[in-house]
């Protein structure tokens, strides 16, 4: 897989949630994770969550599929709703 994000939007990201944003390539390693639809979309791309287990905690990125490539849009620490949705398969 190849992965690819805006330099501005990781500074973003890390200031936000503490996470840069190639932190979210760690999150495909996982067996288990957990790739949903996102319910936003914006300019006519459809948006993903992958929910996955990363430093013995769970994550949420948001990404794009474009030209092939992973496109993360942000990564942050996982909410309760996506917790269960991970722990439920």
């Amino acid at each position: 897989m190849e992965f690819e994000y805006d330099p501005g939007k990781d500074a973003s990201n890390q200031t936000k949630h503490g996470l840069s944003l190639a932190a979210g390539e760690a999150l495909f390693a996982d067996p288990d994770r957990l790739i949903l639809p996102s319910i936003r979309k914006i300019e006519g791309e459809e948006r993903f969550k992958v929910v996955a287990r990363w430093q013995d905690k769970l994550h949420t990125a948001v990404f794009v599929w474009r030209d092939g490539r992973i496109r993360l849009i942000s990564v942050r620490r996982s909410n309760d709703g996506e917790e269960r949705a991970y722990h439920s398969g």
